[in-house]
């Protein structure tokens, strides 16, 4: 293809979206890398967040890959191939237990994004695809993702929220969620009843040891994954929690040692 049919910022885009990938989030940063001006940078980037390609988080202020592009990507567990690897093997083995779906949440900006799940085997399930967004205040792995920021990051955060109800069981009250907050802090899980998709329940619990937060949680429907279902197997959801979480620790350290 002859260089006149080249778009310069359809090139500079996809450029940004490499930087960022490589680790570079700060428009600062990702001009200098790219050479080009913060003005020309910021118009782009803008561009990118309008369609979901890039998510600005409101904490840091650095740029992150996008729910729709992880939706898009041929890998939609982009940037978190090492913790969905951790992941797996307790996932499925705590599917095969509870024959519920097993889902795996990370924060991006103020969104929860799936990396990663394992599905029922029932024909009757929920679930989500990988890539799939929702508002982080919604549900049970959104509760556990605000739980692991400090005070005054969830304040921000929620600055940037526009509470709009999904269901009627939706969470749309500050107030409420800051106590669901605080109940999951204390309790080390987080319960939801068809707040995203009425009919539905879920479970979710904090995998720690990981540079974001991030959420295991169990999903089925409320007539067979009930609240006395779902306290049988919390043991088993939290130490899969945990057996992720010991795994990263160790391939953390691991790196460490090598450097």
């Amino acid at each position: 293809m002859g260089s006149s049919k080249i778009v310069n910022s359809v090139v500079r885009a996809i450029m940004i979206l490499e930087t960022i990938a490589d680790g570079n989030t700060r428009i600062g940063k990702i001009s200098e890398s790219l050479e080009l001006s913060k003005g020309t940078t910021h118009r782009l980037l803008e561009t990118l967040g309008t369609v979901g390609f890039v998510v600005q988080d409101p904490l840091t202020l650095g740029y992150h890959l996008g729910p729709r592009l992880h939706a898009l990507a041929a890998s939609p567990g982009l940037n978190h191939d090492l913790l969905f690897s951790c992941a797996l093997q307790p996932m499925t083995e705590l599917r095969d237990l509870t024959r519920e779906t097993v889902l795996l949440d990370v924060r991006a900006g103020t969104q929860k994004v799936c990396i990663g799940k394992v599905d029922s085997p029932e024909s009757i399930k929920y679930t989500n695809e990988k890539g799939f967004a929702a508002p982080i205040y919604v549900g049970g792995g959104g509760k556990v993702l605000l739980s692991q920021l400090e005070d005054k990051q969830i304040e921000m955060l929620l600055k940037q929220i526009s509470f709009v109800p999904i269901t009627q069981n939706t969470i749309i009250d500050p107030e409420r969620l800051w106590a669901e907050i605080g109940e999951t802090r204390q309790k080390g899980y987080a319960l939801s009843f068809g707040e995203r998709v009425l009919g539905s329940s879920c479970v979710s619990v904090p995998v720690r040891s990981y540079v974001t937060p991030v959420a295991l949680s169990i999903l089925g429907p409320v007539m067979r994954f009930t609240e006395e279902k779902i306290m049988e197997n919390m043991g088993a959801l939290k130490q899969a929690a945990k057996t992720i979480s010991e795994s990263l620790k160790q391939l953390s350290e691991k790196d460490h040692n090598h450097e």
